[in-house]
């Protein structure tokens, strides 16, 4: 029969092993509560079924883990990618108004090469046109 002290050793381990369940739960809630969230501003601001909302909301996500304190331009940035997919610049600063009201050209340029140098999202250039979409690890 086991004694006092093994059975108090034993109850201590298992109440480790519960709390460590319980913390990464925690971080579950949260993430899937963010990604719920998103998603209900994206079927909001874009108009586009929840299932596809949930699907950007996860991407954007993915994407901001990256550039933790990312400033509302960088963030509408990356919503829009993620919702919309690739974009020119003209198309995205139109997306980005959408979401803020306002936006110039120049700071999305600057944000833009910004979330490239963080790895977020990626561009291309076709002659004179920039093509931006979210970097191959968030549109997956």
């Amino acid at each position: 029969m086991p004694s006092l002290e093994e059975k108090l050793t034993r109850i201590e381990k298992l109440l480790a092993q519960v709390l460590e369940r319980l913390e990464r739960l925690e971080k579950q809630s949260y993430l899937l509560g963010e990604e719920a969230r998103l998603g209900a501003e994206i079927t909001l601001a874009f108009s586009v079924p929840v299932q596809e909302a949930i699907s950007a909301a996860r991407k954007i996500v993915n994407a901001t883990r990256r550039g933790k304190s990312l400033d509302s331009v960088s963030r509408a940035i990356i919503e829009a990618l993620a919702v919309k997919g690739s974009l020119s610049l003209r198309q995205l600063e139109h997306e980005v108004r959408l979401l803020r009201g306002s936006a110039s050209r120049n700071t999305i340029k600057k944000k833009v090469r910004r979330l490239e140098e963080l790895g977020i999202v990626r561009v291309r250039r076709m002659g004179r046109r920039m093509v931006i979409s979210l970097a191959s690890g968030e549109e997956d």
